[in-house]
């Protein structure tokens, strides 16, 4: 009997033509007897279904995002990092004095003043907000003031004595003095006796009844102290003979621990004269703010917008 001829399976034939296409070895021969074995409908019609069922298996592929979605989304990345370090410098801005005074040797609280006597006889007298450091073992007794505000009865015991204020010295001659930070320069006042500041190569004499201002590359002129009113603070009250109106406000603001931002510059300028309580600095600036018709507004605690 004839041998019986066996009837080709197109499903099976095309597994393999399936497997063998995506082989590496894979040559334009083979490519060109695939596509010689497709011309029949039953061939074609196969390797399409086998071709369906695959990609149907494949995970659908990942949905491209959006540009405009991710550049949003950038955008609000940069924002909330600029957020965060602006809110960072704030927080910093606002407590670096308080940490300063917290590790300063000798510091006094917003609205506290304290008198201190030291082992050799001298006397500081610091306002409010302040801090100092002491150090009296070496031949030169040293002194720094790191905020705020002292007022200096030195006792004389055969040593020199001498202030650092910022990048300043101070070389005490004399018995009574007072020392001050302010924003944006130094004070040195001189009741009696003598004392120096050096700043790099230059140098300024005071005398008794005599005052200078300093920053950190400047000394201005010594002239005339009205020395009435010049540790007044001492007795819990501000003296303000012709004194520029931002500065009382910021003397007052600053005994209830606030900043001052005054809108408009040329008020700041404004000359004003007047007894204030600074042991009520709140109802002080209420009575400044009525005579000189100021609006005053808290924010945050921490902050006095007037205007």
């Amino acid at each position: 009997m004839p041998a019986k001829q066996l009837q080709p399976d197109p499903q099976q034939e095309a597994l393999e033509w399936f497997s063998l296409l995506r082989q590496p070895g894979c040559d334009d021969t083979q490519r060109q007897a695939f596509a010689a074995w497709c011309q029949l409908p039953d061939n074609a019609h196969a390797y399409a279904e086998l071709e369906t069922f695959w990609q149907q298996l494949q995970p659908p592929p990942a949905r491209p995002r959006p540009r405009h979605v991710n550049e949003r989304r950038s955008h609000q990345g940069k924002w909330l990092a600029l957020v965060f370090l602006l809110g960072l410098g704030a927080a910093a801005y606002l407590y670096w004095p308080l940490m300063q005074r917290l590790a300063s040797e000798l510091h006094t609280d917003v609205g506290e003043r304290r008198s201190t006597r030291l082992a050799d006889g001298t006397t500081l007298n610091l306002d409010s907000a302040s801090a100092m450091n002491v150090d009296l073992r070496g031949r030169t007794r040293q002194l720094h003031l790191v905020q705020g505000q002292v007022f200096l009865e030195v006792v004389l015991d055969g040593r020199a004595m001498e202030v650092e204020v910022g990048n300043a010295r101070i070389q005490v001659f004399g018995t009574r003095l007072q020392v001050a930070r302010h924003a944006g320069h130094d004070e040195l006042v001189v009741l009696s006796g003598k004392a120096m500041v050096i700043q790099g190569g230059e140098q300024r004499m005071v005398s008794a009844g005599e005052q200078v201002t300093f920053d950190d590359t400047r000394i201005g002129p010594v002239h005339k102290a009205d020395l009435k009113t010049a540790d007044s603070w001492r007795t819990g009250r501000l003296t303000a003979t012709d004194m520029p109106l931002g500065q009382v406000l910021k003397r007052l603001a600053a005994y209830q621990g606030q900043r001052v931002w005054i809108l408009d510059e040329q008020m700041a300028h404004r000359r004003v004269s007047g007894n204030f309580n600074l042991d009520r600095p709140g109802e002080s600036l209420q009575t400044l703010a009525a005579a000189q018709h100021l609006q005053l507004q808290g924010v945050l605690g921490h902050w006095l917008v007037v205007r």
